[in-house]
């Protein structure tokens, strides 16, 4: 998915680490420090050392040998304590700036690592979202999904969804399918390219993820208040339901939309 998910200064509200449970998985945001259009969101465990946090990095741009500038043998969360933090690693003369933005409760069944969306080719290898979680994690399983959603993922071309949907746990759970309400299929795609934008807690990135979701299934691209002219009453009842949660407290109504 080439769209980015959080700028600095742009992000979703978040659980106070202090208040955390017991294991989550870290959001951050790596990027190329001398282009702004280079970087990858990844989604790190927060008990991952800096010397494996080197592994990912290199994995994520196609390069071996990284090097960091915290000690090897800290963990990750000992180092990223608040959203907002960094750290850097380095390559010869690239560097690479790894910004904490937000976190996930973690269960058996979230992978260690797993790259949910970036930009921009690093030297002559073009970004890969899906080559790059081969790397970190083989092949991904997503039990437990709606048909309709499903499919709408695999219509959805050039956008690996699977990843972020198993790094969120969409799995078993409660379930909320009334929704969409409308039968038009150009309208329920125009839900569900909503519904998987406003899942990356994107801030002002919704709109641009949105309309690039849209368009990757085959339709002209529509600037995102069209998108929401498609489907206004399913939109109405979900503003209905998530009622003054936060963004990123909708997580778990997007999950229950997108369960089986």
């Amino acid at each position: 998915m080439s769209s980015t998910l959080y700028r600095s200064d742009h992000l979703a509200p978040v659980i106070r680490l202090e208040d955390r449970r017991a294991g989550a998985t870290l959001l951050v945001r790596v990027g190329l420090v001398s282009d702004e259009v280079v970087y990858r969101w990844v989604g790190i465990d927060e008990n991952t050392t800096i010397a494996r946090c080197c592994d990912v990095v290199g994995e994520v741009f196609g390069i071996e040998g990284v090097g960091a500038d915290a000690p090897q043998e800290r963990l990750l969360c000992d180092v990223l304590q608040s959203p907002g933090q960094s750290t850097h690693f380095s390559k010869g003369l690239w560097s690479f700036e790894m910004q904490l933005a937000n976190l996930y409760p973690r269960d058996e069944s979230t992978p260690p690592s797993v790259c949910v969306a970036g930009s921009g080719s690093f030297g002559s290898v073009p970004f890969d979202i899906v080559d790059v979680n081969a790397r970190l994690m083989g092949e991904v399983q997503l039990p437990g999904l709606r048909a309709e959603v499903r499919e709408f993922m695999d219509r959805a071309g050039g956008h690996d969804f699977a990843p972020l949907l198993q790094a969120l746990d969409v799995g078993t759970g409660p379930r909320l399918q009334q929704l969409p309400v409308e039968r038009e299929r150009r309208a329920r795609d125009a839900f569900w390219s909503l519904v998987f934008a406003l899942t990356c807690c994107a801030g002002e990135e919704t709109a641009q993820i949105a309309e690039s979701i849209y368009a990757s299934l085959g339709y002209e691209p529509l600037p995102i208040d069209d998108l929401r002219s498609l489907c206004p009453e399913s939109l109405s009842q979900l503003d209905n339901i998530g009622g003054e949660r936060a963004p990123a407290e909708m997580l778990d109504i997007y999950r229950q939309l997108m369960r089986g």
